[in-house]
Formats: C-alpha cells, sequence, structure tokens
C-alpha cells in the first residue's frame, strides 16, 4: 500500500489540485508540511510531464510566504530548482516572482535559477513579454529582465552547468527521463 503523500501525489499528477487550507494559523501550517512532503516525493521522482504540477506548487508557496510577509523556507528552493529543471524561458518570471515574495527570498534566489533555459532565450523570452502591448504584467517582465541582466553582469552566467550540477544535487533533484 502506498503512503499517504504518494497517493497526493499520483492525484496531482492526474490533474487534480486540492485548494489551499489558510483559514487558520494551524491550517497554514498543516498546508505547508504537505507542501513540504510532496514537494519531496516529487523531486525524489522528477518526470517529464511535472513541469504544470511544480508550477503550481511553487506558485502555492510563493503566495503562503508572501501572506506571511516574511521569511523563505527549504520548500520554495527546492521548487525553484524544480521548475528550473525543465528549462523553459517563461519559467524565469515565475522565479523571479519567488525571488520578491519576502526580504530573505530577495537574498537568498540565485539568479542562475532562472537562466537554465540559456541566458539568451530568457533575455528575448523576458525582453517580448515586457514590450508586448496590453501584457498586464509587463512592468514585472521589465524588472524581471533588469534582474537577469544584473545577474549575467555579474557573473551568473558563467558557469552554468556547474551551478546546476550543484542546484540538482543540493535540492535533491532526481530526473526520470528529459525534462
Amino acid at each position: 500500500m502506498s503512503s499517504p503523500v504518494a497517493r497526493d501525489l499520483q492525484h496531482l499528477r492526474a490533474g487534480e489540485r486540492p485548494s489551499a487550507r489558510n483559514e487558520t494559523s494551524e491550517a497554514r501550517q498543516q498546508d505547508a508540511t504537505w507542501r513540504a512532503a510532496v514537494t519531496e516525493a516529487l523531486l525524489a521522482d522528477l518526470r517529464p510531464d511535472d513541469h504544470a504540477l511544480a508550477v503550481w506548487l511553487l506558485q502555492r508557496e510563493i503566495t503562503a510566504i508572501g501572506a506571511a510577509g516574511a521569511g523563505a523556507t527549504e520548500t520554495l528552493y527546492r521548487l525553484i530548482a524544480a521548475v528550473a529543471r525543465f528549462a523553459r524561458p517563461d519559467g524565469a518570471m515565475l522565479i523571479w516572482r519567488a525571488a520578491r515574495a519576502t526580504p530573505e527570498t530577495r537574498d537568498g534566489v540565485d539568479v542562475e535559477q532562472a537562466l537554465r533555459a540559456g541566458p539568451e532565450a530568457v533575455l528575448r523570452a523576458l525582453g517580448r513579454r515586457a514590450s508586448a502591448r496590453g501584457e498586464a504584467d509587463g512592468g514585472d517582465a521589465a524588472a524581471a529582465l533588469a534582474w537577469v541582466r544584473a545577474g549575467i553582469s555579474t557573473g551568473a552566467a558563467d558557469d552554468l552547468p556547474a551551478y546546476f550540477a550543484w542546484s540538482d544535487e543540493r535540492f535533491g533533484l532526481h530526473v526520470s527521463g528529459p525534462t
């Protein structure tokens, strides 16, 4: 018989998404514990089809720590690494949002995570998004673009393969197939 977390992960992979349980302090803590456990299970067996799930979990973690107004969690850092692992240029925007969530994340989130798709691809994607007319988040995209450019100018893109090898090991990513 599988564990409750394994069953939850199976349901999440099938597209089921429970609502947040943040009515009380106790419920917020239970939700944080659940997110941490599901994240650990996900990263132990990250699959090519897990991108949407990793994004959903990261968005939920950003919302939770943003509502608290301070702090950063290991779960947040692990989910950033998971989203980055898929190397999609559009993931840079979400990683930037995670970096902006609290004062602690502003210091703790590495810009290198946003560069996994390649610096040029990320700069192009953020540039398009920042300059697109009618984009609701154009200002955020411009700020994310500035963050990425600043990181590149200080050497963040100098040795990305070594950084990502370290990151995958540090955050416990075990990939089942290409992501």
